[in-house]
């Protein structure tokens, strides 16, 4: 009996070598074929690309075209649209790769596929049209922004955004306020690709958001618009500076920031008031608005905020005041002066990260008297509360050896205190 055991226990164990065998052998396999596919596939990408290139320089490419129609998924099919994609990015062949990849099929292929019950195969397939930059698949690829798969919807706005045809655009926007109930990450997705559309799209953008009630709507299209930094939005984002809604005067002050700095006619007074809004995120954005214009008539306002609550603000109104250089220093010290060591900290942060201190440092050796005394003294300060890597930086790499003789007696007068 035990015998029987051992023996069958044997075989057991030979029939376990045997299939881990087999799976290693068949792995083997599959590699050497696969390795065997991508030379071939590798070699006729090389001499596709050259054909194609020279046909399309010397304008045959479409009396040569029988020459590169194959099967469908065929390895001369796959060279081919691998060679066609890298190509389309170069403007010189993008319109005739165009054409390619319609009269080749690949069009076709694909729009079939934009039926299949595989939400994989879908969205691959509303990628590749994306790729090709397919006009006339616009209509198709709205169609799928109806979709519960916010994958494919997400696949959908990247691919109608590559394409960049208006109708691809206004099927967006007609479809806004579904994409932004479908979750967080559509409307992220949607605001980041609506930019691909580039200047041609601000217009149908801006008169979108002008028509919309819906304040989510309205909000994310002037974030869309601050990030193209158009002036034609300028207007728009003017009339929401008063909107009930705080996100809308946020993002309308954020397109102010990026596009108003330039424009003579700008009434910068209009941005004033919102430093003082009782929304704290609306306030951070007045602020960062007012420091890129250096808008130094808001100084005072400005330098309101160095008491905010959110520290968010107290950042962004130190910043913009270190904006308007030398204008500020009586604010910084008033507030050096005081005795909430949370905000002249805060303070002291933003003038080293910002680099203003270097022009602290600088102006030890003005000859004006009230900026280097005032300037001495910030720095005093900074280095009392241990802010001292612009003060050890210059001493081992400044050039002015008078600085560096003041930075010795503010660094003397801490080790005697």
């Amino acid at each position: 009996m035990q015998n029987l055991i051992e023996l069958a226990l044997q075989i057991g164990i030979l029939v376990i070598i045997l299939f881990i065998f087999v799976l290693l052998l068949a792995a083997i396999v599959r590699r050497l074929l696969h390795s065997r596919q991508y030379e071939k596939l590798d070699r006729l990408r090389d001499f596709s690309r050259g054909k194609l290139v020279d046909l399309m320089q010397s304008e045959e490419v479409f009396q040569k075209i029988s020459d590169f129609r194959s099967r469908p998924k065929s390895i001369k099919w796959q060279a081919i649209e691998h060679v066609l994609l890298d190509l389309i990015h170069e403007e010189q062949y993008r319109e005739n790769v165009r054409k390619l990849f319609d009269e080749l099929g690949y069009i076709h292929y694909y729009e079939r596929k934009l039926k299949s019950a595989n939400v994989i195969t879908r969205a691959s397939a509303i990628d590749k049209l994306g790729k090709m930059q397919s006009v006339s698949s616009a209509d198709k690829l709205v169609y799928m922004l109806d979709s519960k798969d916010i994958e494919i919807v997400s696949v959908a706005v990247r691919s109608l955004s590559r394409i960049g045809c208006m109708e691809g655009l206004k099927g967006i926007l007609e479809r806004f306020p579904e994409l932004l109930q479908k979750s967080l990450v559509a409307k992220k997705t949607t605001e980041v690709f609506l930019l691909n559309f580039g200047p041609r799209a601000v217009p149908v953008l801006t008169d979108h958001a002008r028509k919309t009630d819906i304040p989510g709507i309205k909000a994310s299209l002037l974030e869309v618009l601050s990030q193209m930094r158009d002036k034609e939005a300028l207007p728009l984002a003017i009339q929401n500076l008063k909107n009930e809604n705080a996100e809308v005067r946020a993002k309308a002050l954020k397109v102010i920031a990026t596009t108003a700095v330039d424009v003579e006619s700008f009434d910068w007074e209009e941005v004033v008031p919102l430093a003082s809004d009782p929304v704290w995120f609306v306030r951070l954005h007045a602020s960062r608005a007012l420091g890129n214009k250096k808008y130094k008539k808001a100084a005072n306002v400005l330098a309101g905020l160095l008491f905010d609550e959110s520290w968010h603000v107290r950042n962004a109104g130190a910043m913009a005041l270190t904006q308007m250089g030398d204008t500020c220093l009586d604010i910084f010290l008033d507030v050096l002066r005081s005795s909430d060591t949370y905000v002249k900290g805060s303070v002291c942060e933003e003038l080293q990260k910002t680099n203003y201190v270097n022009n602290l440092i600088e102006n030890l050796s003005s000859d004006d008297t009230d900026i280097y005394t005032k300037s001495s003294e910030i720095l005093d300060i900074m280095y009392s509360m241990n802010f001292r890597t612009p003060f050890i930086r210059y001493m081992d790499k400044g050039e002015d050896n008078r600085i560096k003789e003041k930075i010795e007696g503010i660094l003397e007068k801490e080790s005697e205190r």
